[in-house]
């Protein structure tokens, strides 16, 4: 059993003890699993233990593990594998490890730091102690290994030895024993061993655990059952209880208030009876534990039965209203409908018609015993007793059900539902509404309903003679029938008239209800519309639940039904817990001041930097799924509305002091509001002694400026006559260059004159010379005639002669005119031409000179009597003499020579 942790969390698992008294036995409590992996891989867990806020602590292989209902933490400092624990309170936690036991502290960060207290560590190479429990009796402290018992107390360590070799070890009340396996069961009384019994042959001694009841102490054995112990003498019990647990292997035991007992088996999963050996529950792997070995149990006072496994952890809320059967092997799938008639209980599932005892469907065996109804595979929709004749709504039709046998009515198929309206039967079917009469006692088919057309799955009789029609994705229609039931007004309110999904009716006493899964909408008669009341979730929040069938159906005076995939549940209108008794606390978990890029890790009363003026704070009721949470406004002392998120951002925050107030609400009670408070530093730019510093630097920049003015005019006088004598240079240097440029400009003129006269003596010469070129052309041209006649030397031989002589007269030799100028006005340039291209020709020295002086084209090929087409060629052949290339320019060339 787990100890009793402190004086105050026995008084509060006294007053908790109302959640446990009278467990539903149809049907598995509300369950919950966690793999390894969502507890960050941390291997078995051997242990579990609560604090009285409401936070949960395991044992595990690698280390200390902390859940909140929320966010698993994990801590590691002790060595070996932590194998028990002891919570004193939230701050504070005793374990016991392979080689070791310590104590854990929260730091101001809320993070767990680890001490060891175990006084051999120099010496494990010759002691080998595992400490598989811890205990809390006393204000004494026990950490028990199979050699030793440490007592430790206001910082004292007290050695106690074993009589023999300690096995399991418990405490009973205010009585703490121990188990020597040769010599029997011990109590240790004023820190001394004192036997209880000495082990006979008969006698067992695989003892796991004890409980009180009012003979005396009964021990939970692992294979040899119970026995009690009266009066210095122990016999075993000789009930079913006892027998179920000897094939079961029993490896952990705990109480559950003070009503229940808790197995944990290695065989055959979860055992919860009460004290006198009646068995309530047998959960397992087939019912939904994620192992059947469980390693070790642990009762929270809240109602929450905690189990670690070979494989995971999980945990049974027994104090909730809802239990559940789930199909986990396939035995009758998910559940639509459900009804109880007389001894029997009736599930109307996707896959057929099932039936069961209703007083023996409990949860006290291994499997769900239900027996399908031959004839009824498939959908079934609906179960009703009309006329004291149970009616199903089946995907093939409508069946009158009697007993295990089902007889299908008509020829019907598609039957949603049934509504009893004067003396015949409305149906819903998946087209309209098919009207049954009874004739013969027997339903009979009549006809269909005019009008109404679409999937009926809902059938409300309303006020007069109307009804009430709901056709999912379409929406709800309101009918006033005549006497052939055919409708003669319709309100027809289409599904875009309601927020949310799944809008179902409900008829609460004169009232017409439209629920969807988050609002709910009441009808007014007199303005004919629905207006919608109290917004927030309308169904109950049940994971798995089939919101579209989420309408409970009253099963009995003690039990409502509800439809969830892969199963059923049962909610127990009588098991409401006294929410008066548990004393909810909202603890801050979290602080973290962040800005864009960074977070760090803060706490109450911290000083954070003004860089990190964004605080993120986590609160939460721990392990309280149903919470809902406020915040109070800073700046206006205003309460937010309530939610379920816990997490809240204050951002932007100016510097300065802050205090963050919340409160939670668990089952309409209030938790007392909790505040945190922390400051945000002021910028250093923003302090005190940066003020000072800036008023001293104002002061002596002032000061600086006076100096400078001061400097600045005498050094202004002494600048003013060094420029006005500056300014005189620079006028007689301008001066001087003014009359330097009108020279240069004067000169130039005179260039430009020179050049332009030397152009025009050069065209002269040119001219010249071409009228010279002409003449001698013609003479020549004269002497050839002559020369011609005087090849006929008839008459005129002597006068020919003449004219020959007088030609030959006036033939003048070769002017040279022109090159002698030229050689005279460039005799530099030829001669350097010649020397550097031997190979120009006189022609290319006459093309060379002109395009030096700077005629172009058109004016060269009249001065030489050519073509211009023929001056671009010998421009070209020019360039390859000259070795130029086409793309630069000739004139600069030549003028570069």
């Amino acid at each position: 059993m787990k100890a009793v942790i402190t004086c105050i969390l026995f008084l509060l698992s006294g007053l908790m003890s109302g959640y446990a008294q009278d467990l539903p036995e149809k049907g598995v409590p509300l369950l919950k699993s966690f793999s390894p992996s969502e507890y960050h891989h941390f291997g078995k867990v051997w242990d579990i233990d609560s604090a009285p806020n409401g936070l949960i602590y395991m044992a595990a292989d690698r280390g200390l593990l902390e859940y909140d209902g929320q966010v698993w933490n994990a801590y590691k400092g002790s060595q070996g594998i932590i194998r028990s624990i002891l919570v004193q309170n939230d701050s504070l936690i005793y374990t016991g490890s392979d080689l070791d036991f310590g104590k854990w502290k929260k730091n101001k960060y809320g993070e767990f730091e680890y001490t060891s207290l175990y006084p051999f560590k120099e010496d494990l190479n010759e002691i080998n102690e595992e400490f598989w429990n811890v205990h809390y009796l006393n204000e004494n402290v026990f950490f028990v290994s199979a050699s030793n018992i440490y007592v430790y107390k206001d910082q004292n360590l007290t050695k106690i030895s074993a009589p023999g070799s300690i096995g399991k070890n418990f405490t009973a009340g205010d009585r703490f024993l121990f188990l020597d396996e040769q010599e029997g069961i011990f109590e240790l009384r004023e820190l001394a061993p004192n036997q209880l019994v000495s082990f006979e042959e008969q006698h067992p001694s695989d003892i796991i655990g004890v409980f009180e009841n009012e003979r005396g102490l009964v021990f939970v054995t692992q294979n040899s059952g119970l026995w009690q112990f009266t009066s210095g003498e122990i016999n075993p019990i000789n009930n079913s209880l006892s027998s179920e647990l000897k094939s079961a292997s029993v490896f952990s035991f705990e109480q559950v208030g003070d009503s229940n007992l808790a197995f944990g088996s290695i065989l055959k999963g979860l055992y919860i009876s009460d004290r006198n050996g009646n068995l309530i529950h047998h959960i397992n792997k087939n019912k939904g534990l994620q192992n059947n070995t469980v390693l070790s149990l642990h009762y929270q006072p809240r109602g929450k039965l905690w189990l670690s496994m070979d494989y995971g952890v999980s945990f049974l809320d027994l104090s909730n209203e809802f239990t559940f059967f789930y199909d986990y092997i396939g035995d009758f799938g998910t559940g639509y409908t459900a009804e109880v008639k007389g001894d029997r209980f009736y599930l109307g599932t996707n896959q057929g018609l099932y039936t069961s005892d209703w007083q023996s469907l409990n949860n006290n065996s291994a499997f769900n015993q239900f027996e399908l109804i031959e004839g009824t595979e498939g959908q079934v929709w609906s179960l009703q007793t009309i006329d004291n004749q149970l009616l199903m709504g089946h995907d093939q039709g409508m069946f009158a059900i009697e007993g295990n046998s089902a007889r299908k009515l008509g020829d019907q198929n598609g039957i949603w539902t049934f509504e009893h309206y004067k003396d015949r039967l409305l149906a819903g079917t998946y087209n309209g509404i098919s009207i049954f009469e009874k004739e013969g006692g027997e339903w009979q088919f009549q006809q269909k309903m005019e009008l109404i057309l679409g999937s009926c799955n809902q059938i409300i009789t309303g006020r007069d003679q109307s009804i009430w029609i709901n056709i999912p994705n379409y929406g709800v229609i309101n009918a006033t029938l005549n006497e052939d039931l055919n409708p003669v007004e319709r309100e027809i309110f289409l599904s875009e008239e309601f927020k949310g999904e799944d809008h179902t009716l409900k008829k609460t006493g004169d009232k017409i209800v439209v629920l969807t899964e988050s609002h709910r909408y009441e009808y007014n008669s007199n303005q004919k519309s629905f207006t919608e009341q109290n917004p927030g979730t309308q169904v109950e929040e049940i994971d798995d639940l089939l919101l579209r069938n989420s309408r409970p159906e009253q099963l009995t005076e003690n039990y409502e039904f509800y439809p969830v995939y892969n199963g059923f549940a049962f909610k127990n209108l009588n098991n409401k817990a006294d929410a008066d008794s548990v004393n909810h606390t909202l603890i801050f978990r979290e602080v973290v001041a962040y800005n864009s890029e960074n977070e760090m890790k803060a706490h109450d009363d911290a000083q954070l930097s003004h860089r990190f003026n964004n605080v993120r704070i986590r609160g939460i009721v721990p392990n309280e799924e149903g919470a809902y949470y406020q915040f109070r406004d800073e700046e206006t002392g205003r309460w937010s509305g309530w939610s379920k998120e816990s997490t809240f951002d204050l951002l932007a925050l100016p510097y300065g002091d802050h205090s963050f107030t919340a409160r939670a609400k668990v089952n309409g009670n209030m938790t007392p509001a909790e505040t945190i408070r922390f400051s945000i530093s002021t910028p250093w730019y923003l302090s005190w002694y940066a003020y000072l510093f800036y008023g001293l630097s104002t002061m002596m920049v002032i000061y600086m400026l006076y100096r400078w003015q001061e400097a600045s005019l005498g050094k202004q006088k002494k600048d003013l006559l060094i420029n006005q004598r500056k300014s005189l240079q620079q006028q007689q240097e301008k001066h001087k260059k003014t009359l330097k440029i009108a020279e240069q400009q004067k000169s130039q003129a005179e260039f430009e004159q020179l050049k332009a006269q030397l152009k025009t003596k050069t065209i002269e010469l040119a001219t010249k010379a071409k009228e010279n070129d002409e003449k001698n052309r013609i003479l020549q041209k004269l002497k050839s005639k002559l020369e011609q006649i005087g090849e006929h030397p008839e008459s005129i031989k002597v006068r020919s002669a003449e004219i020959l002589q007088i030609i030959d007269s006036h033939i003048e030799p070769e002017d040279n005119t022109f090159e002698i100028q030229i050689d005279e006005l460039h005799q530099e340039f030829f001669d350097t031409l010649r020397d550097e291209f031997p190979d120009l020709t006189r022609y290319d020295l006459r093309l060379c000179a002109y395009i030096k002086i700077g005629f172009n084209s058109k004016e060269i090929s009249n001065m030489l009597n050519i073509k211009p087409s023929s001056v671009y060629i010998s421009r070209s052949r020019l360039r390859k003499k000259l070795n130029i290339e086409t793309d630069e320019d000739l004139h600069s060339y030549l003028n570069s020579i």
